[in-house]
């Protein structure tokens, strides 16, 4: 599935936090593993002696990671690089070198509304990247207050070909980590008239998400899976994702992103952007086919 992982590091502990779980989906994926610092100042506008120090203490840094994982994870299988630039891009260009590549990050842990502002590095890969990227934010712990375990994904679905380009990574990631599935389905019906012929369009949306949510966990069934629940919700679909992740613990939300190309690849505004720079669990984002 995931032949290699990526894991972008800047020296801080809030980076290395994912260096765990790094060694975990490594072990259990037989991936391969690469660490990137990236050097976040123009090659070309600092002296050479200087970026040249930054670039050796840089490969210090890397390689004291990598020996880290060692205890977890074969050396031969782990490599590390020191990239000059724009830190996103230089991400991103890394990812596209390899197929099959995993992006693991983690992103800071802003409150209020520091968390809907734009901008952060991790923000910026997880919008742009053509590969899959987890992203990890501090507030993910277990309920014992230890690093997020992956015991459970939740699958959001609106109906639409594109969110469901992510069940097939989905079906993989559960059955090499042993995970339960729970597709989630929210609806918020907007229908101007009286309350009782509100009522009734609001029933009526309501069973036709139920009967869609149910075909699909039928479906996810019959490829395999064996530990697979639904629930349908109604609201806002960002705030529901992300109200419903935190009352299931051990969970990552799995969501796809419009497969945009181009400056598109930049723009904001789907329930997918909402959740992944307002959520406090994992959320692991995959480039859709629109």
């Amino acid at each position: 599935m995931f032949k290699r992982i990526l894991v972008p590091l800047d020296g801080s502990a809030l980076s290395e936090r994912v260096l765990p779980i790094v060694g975990q989906l490594a072990g259990s994926f037989g991936s391969s593993i690469d660490l990137v610092y990236v050097i976040p100042t123009p090659a070309d506008e600092i002296p050479e002696e200087i970026t040249a120090q930054a670039a050796k203490d840089g490969d210090d840094y890397l390689k004291e990671m990598a020996d880290s994982l060692s205890a977890d994870v074969d050396q031969s299988k782990i490599g590390y690089s020191v990239q000059v630039g724009h830190p996103a891009t230089k991400i991103i260009e890394q990812s596209e070198s390899q197929k099959d590549t995993l992006i693991l990050m983690s992103t800071h842990g802003y409150t209020g509304l520091q968390r809907l502002l734009l901008g952060s590095v991790a923000g910026k890969v997880a919008q742009a990247a053509p590969t899959p990227v987890l992203l990890i934010p501090a507030e993910a712990k277990s309920p014992e207050g230890n690093l997020v375990e992956f015991k459970r994904v939740i699958v959001p679905l609106d109906g639409s070909k594109v969110a469901e380009c992510v069940l097939p990574y989905v079906v993989s990631l559960c059955k090499a980590l042993d995970m339960e599935l729970i597709v989630l389905r929210s609806y918020h019906p907007n229908f101007p008239g009286s309350s009782v012929r509100m009522h009734d369009v609001s029933q009526i949306v309501h069973d036709s998400a139920e009967n869609y949510v149910k075909e699909k966990v039928k479906q996810l069934k019959s490829e395999g899976l064996k530990k697979v629940s639904h629930k349908v919700v109604r609201g806002l679909a960002a705030q529901q994702i992300n109200d419903f992740a935190l009352e299931t613990p051990n969970s990552l939300t799995a969501m796809c992103t419009h497969g945009r190309h181009g400056i598109g690849r930049w723009m904001l505004g789907s329930v997918t952007n909402n959740v992944i720079h307002s959520s406090e669990r994992p959320v692991l984002v995959i480039r859709g086919t629109d």
